[in-house]
């Protein structure tokens, strides 16, 4: 049986495919490790992933995610072998690698990752020839969860948003102020709070001071990460939970940066197994 693994900083999908087609599909928290480190990925695959699995022979592992640069890929490699002895084939890999497996199908186009945080990538049809750094969410991540939410708290904490918006914000998430400001600059990973306020964003976005934060965060994007490719003729393709739950905005933001949209995928799971 194969596993294989999209994973973000903050949620990992995976599959189990059979030789007959039997599929399972779950998910567990995030694996990033440039952002978590070893300890805390050693500790997801042994207390979240192995109950789910050990009932499977799983004989390989394709594991797609955020923080595997080519320093970490032998690392995690390395833990997955240790946890999961079973499995001889191992393979692991950018999540930028495997959503252009997913969305590309051979095709020259320009793919990006809209999640906790942001990354694309210029692909030729077989390789990703060009990169703009994403740079974390601290010096970058236009176009993210993380930046969303950065951007949202500037504005509510600033008073720049309506008054009924910051009360509904405060008494929604039953946060203070101080409670806020301890979440972004005391917790360990301030960037999973800062996207998991995508889902109050989305609801309040019918106001037009909400709804521009929106559309400037995605046109950051586009004009920091992708014109840097100097290719407006290729689509741009988006894989990941900010890109599918903000899509008209996305669009929006596409066509006023002189963009062409392709496909929007919340993961690239179901394209990447057929």
């Amino acid at each position: 049986m194969r596993l294989i693994a999209d994973s973000g900083s903050t949620k990992t999908d995976w599959i189990i495919l059979s030789e007959s087609g039997l599929r399972r599909r779950f998910a567990t928290a995030g694996l990033n490790p440039l952002v978590a480190g070893s300890a805390r990925f050693k500790s997801v695959i042994a207390g979240e992933l192995l109950p789910l699995i050990n009932t499977f022979d799983i004989d390989a592992i394709e594991f797609y995610g955020a923080g595997c640069t080519p320093e970490m890929c032998p690392e995690v490699r390395r833990i997955l072998s240790d946890l999961i002895p079973e499995a001889k084939a191992i393979t692991v890999d950018s999540d930028l690698t495997g959503a252009c497996r997913a969305v590309a199908k051979g095709e020259e186009c320009i793919v990006a990752i809209l999640g906790t945080g942001s990354n694309s990538c210029l692909f030729d049809g077989t390789n990703i020839v060009r990169h703009t750094p994403p740079l974390g969410y601290i010096l970058g991540d236009e176009g993210s969860g993380a930046a969303l939410g950065k951007l949202f708290l500037n504005a509510l904490l600033k008073g720049r948003l309506p008054e009924r918006i910051s009360e509904q914000f405060f008494a929604t998430l039953r946060l203070s102020e101080s409670d806020v400001i301890s979440r972004v600059y005391r917790s360990a990973e301030p960037n999973k709070f800062l996207a998991s306020l995508a889902p109050f964003i989305a609801s309040v976005a019918g106001e037009q001071s909400v709804n521009q934060i929106i559309i400037d965060n995605f046109r950051a994007f586009f004009a920091l990460n992708i014109r840097p490719y100097r290719r407006p003729d290729l689509p741009v393709h988006c894989v990941g939970s900010i890109a599918r739950y903000f899509a008209g905005y996305l669009q929006l933001a596409a066509r006023e940066e002189g963009y062409t949209l392709g496909q929007i995928l919340r993961s690239p799971l179901d394209a990447l197994v057929g």
